[in-house]
């Protein structure tokens, strides 16, 4: 009797170190395999020209521990690039005429704050009124619109990838950049000449480049396809000599050269897209250079408080200072790569970026109201829209030296998944 109960014992001391044995085995595993799922989320982060790519590789490693914010901000990119694979892709081809030129393959746009002349029976010339968007401009018989949706297609894609590393991604980058830029039957033409074009008074002006922009989503989308073995060398060097075509037209056509003059928004943004681009296409020594351009900005654009009086004249005065400084600060970064300080540059009354940024900061107290015309939205919504993401950006460029605390903690909870995702910030 004593015997049958100790071998039941026994049994059962065994059964139920096998029954614990085995759940540790199971959770070990599934531990194991979660790990490993959760490491090839991870995408690969090429040296980015236009984003830090010790940054970006932080802000995967917060999505892999589960940060909430980080991820509910992947989740949203992931939603909107699973909708762009559903949508057609169309270009230049899709307006329904040819501009000025007859030739379907050149970009067309209309200025945005021009408006038909109630004063004249055709509504020719037509009259600027600043800030103020004419929807005729942002129909279909031009391409603004459908370029805006390529370049932005190519940063949604290129975020979604990078935190989901679905190839499908990928493979619809290709598709776009080949149909704007590779496919002789869609592809086109590397200029801007008939850009926001004023009817009635000419049919393309320099003021049109800035629609392009964005251009350094296409330089960002092929660093990442070609580090993901992507595409082949044929694809790389029509893109390249796309691009190429396109840095000459900025810096060579009478358009790009009126552009470059522009003591506003318009010629630091110029300067984001040649700097960019010369880097991409291994001229650095030639972008290095040019860097005396944007010093010459800096000189020309701001006062020794910071202040942007070409800027501060405007109708959304806040969208104006905001995204000028914005485009410097970029083109700073840009320049750290090139082994040059921007951010330190001090012009000859000792105007400087840092001094720039810091005049947002008794407004974003509450110790100075804004006097200047900002007919787009509320003030504060505009320091929301426009200011905030330019101070992130400054703060992920330049430290925590860069933008205070008490100024950041405003910033921090109103940041968009884009500024999430692309700079990171402590």
């Amino acid at each position: 009797m004593l015997v049958n109960m100790q071998r039941k014992i026994r049994i059962f001391i065994t059964s139920a170190f096998a029954l614990a044995l085995s759940a540790a085995i199971f959770s070990c595993t599934n531990t194991t395999l979660s790990s490993q799922k959760a490491k090839s989320n991870v995408a690969v982060v090429p040296d980015y020209i236009y984003y830090n790519k010790q940054h970006i590789q932080t802000i995967q490693q917060q999505v892999l521990a589960g940060n909430k914010t980080y991820i509910t901000a992947v989740k949203t990119y992931e939603k909107a690039a699973q909708k762009d694979l559903t949508q057609s892709i169309e270009s230049v081809l899709n307006k329904p005429k040819a501009g000025p030129s007859g030739n379907k393959h050149d970009y067309l746009s209309l200025a945005p704050y021009f408006w038909p002349n109630s004063d004249t029976a055709d509504g020719l010339p037509w009259i600027n009124k600043d800030g103020q968007v004419n929807p005729m401009t942002r129909g279909k018989h031009t391409d603004q619109a459908r370029s805006s949706k390529f370049l932005k297609a190519l940063k949604t894609l290129t975020i979604a990838y990078t935190y989901t590393n679905n190839s499908k991604y990928l493979l619809r980058m290709q598709s776009y950049i080949d149909t704007w830029m590779v496919n002789p039957k869609t592809r086109m033409n590397p200029h801007l000449n008939y850009a926001q074009g004023w009817p009635g008074t000419n049919n393309g002006t320099p003021f049109g480049i800035i629609e392009w922009t964005g251009i350094s989503n296409v330089v960002t989308a092929m660093q990442l396809l070609q580090a993901t073995n992507t595409v082949d060398n044929r694809f790389i060097s029509k893109v390249n000599t796309w691009l190429d075509d396109y840095l000459t037209w900025l810096l060579n056509s009478e358009l790009g050269n009126l552009e470059r003059t522009r003591k506003n928004n318009h010629g630091s943004w110029y300067d984001y897209q040649v700097v960019g681009l010369m880097m991409y296409l291994n001229k650095q020594a030639k972008a290095k250079s040019y860097l005396v351009e944007t010093k010459q900005r800096i000189e020309e654009q701001f006062q020794l408080d910071g202040s942007q009086p070409h800027e501060l004249k405007r109708t959304k005065s806040i969208n104006y200072t905001s995204m000028n400084l914005q485009a410097l600060l970029q083109v700073a970064f840009l320049a750290e790569n090139l082994g040059e300080d921007l951010w330190h540059f001090e012009g000859t009354q000792g105007q400087s970026l840092p001094k720039a940024v810091s005049y947002f900061y008794p407004y974003l107290r509450g110790e100075k109201t804004w006097q200047y015309k900002q007919i787009w939205k509320t003030v504060e919504q505009a320091y929301e829209s426009k200011t905030y993401p330019m101070l992130h950006i400054t703060r992920a460029h330049f430290g925590k030296n860069a933008v205070p605390d008490d100024i950041y903690n405003k910033v921090k909870p109103t940041l968009s998944a884009e500024d999430l995702l692309l700079y990171y910030a402590k």
